[in-house]
């Protein structure tokens, strides 16, 4: 499933790949992608208009039209952006292909169909009506301390809550968990400061080394959890076996050793 680094790194790429072209033509292929929009709204929206900029907040991808339009997009669980010019290379399950005036196209492909796409006139409005906190790599450690001195309960869920802060999944939670030394049970009231601020630090560590690593597991350090994030496997640091539980409603793994409760 995309968390932040996916994302972030879909924005570049749409950066790097798609932008100042003309729109020429839209075909919504399946409506159930669409968020409070028609069909021929949004294909109307779209063409003869030019994607302009990108933006992200949280696992929200927005991407800048002309005059003061935005197309929004979440990924779900298997959704994707490809930018291509053979139509026969045309992504199976795609269900949004936008054809540039240069022959090239950029479609929207989601297996599953949990992701929604959707129009915005301003992201930071649309990021406040969705009930999402602030960006997770805009926090600073005093507003993260705030923030996780006011919920009680468990630490998982409480990382994994985007009213609260925007953009860590559960993958990545584990892995700031698992890196600041600190069981994904533990008692919020429970932590002190100086854990919660060490906490702080590994998740923007982990955030920008997966995005750095242009979020495969495989180049991530040898001393992180993701590439052993499995049943049967063992922690890197100090071999014992892996735990994986229901916290929260979420499959989490952890080390028994060295993450304290």
């Amino acid at each position: 499933m995309p968390e932040l680094p996916e994302v972030e790194i879909l924005r570049r790429y749409v950066d790097a790949t798609s932008l100042c072209q003309t729109i020429e033509k839209v075909e919504v292929k399946n409506s159930r992608i669409l968020e409070k929009i028609s069909i021929k709204d949004l294909e109307e929206s779209l063409t003869g208009r030019q994607l302009r900029s990108t933006s992200r907040h949280g696992k929200l991808l927005f991407i800048r039209l002309e005059y003061r339009l935005w197309l929004t997009i979440h990924l779900g669980m298997t959704g994707w952006l490809h930018y291509f010019q053979n139509i026969k290379d045309e992504p199976i399950h795609d269900r949004l292909l936008i054809t540039f005036d240069n022959g090239n196209h950029l479609a929207y492909r989601d297996q599953r169909m949990f992701g929604r796409v959707g129009l915005a006139e301003d992201p930071h409005i649309l990021s406040r009506e969705k009930g999402l906190g602030p960006d997770v790599l805009d926090l600073n450690p005093t507003t993260f301390l705030e923030l996780m001195q006011k919920r009680r309960g468990i630490i998982k869920p409480a990382l994994l809550d985007q009213h609260l802060m925007a953009g860590l999944g559960n993958l990545y939670a584990d892995e700031a968990l698992f890196q600041a030394g600190i069981c994904p049970k533990a008692i919020l009231s429970n932590l002190a400061e100086d854990r919660l601020e060490k906490l702080f630090q590994c998740i923007q560590m982990v955030l920008k080394t997966a995005i750095s690593g242009g979020a495969d597991f495989n180049a991530l350090p040898d001393s992180y959890l993701l590439a052993h994030r499995s049943v049967g496997e063992v922690c890197p640091w100090d071999g014992s076996p892996l735990m994986h539980r229901k916290i929260g409603g979420r499959t989490t793994y952890y080390c028994f050793q060295h993450q304290q409760m």
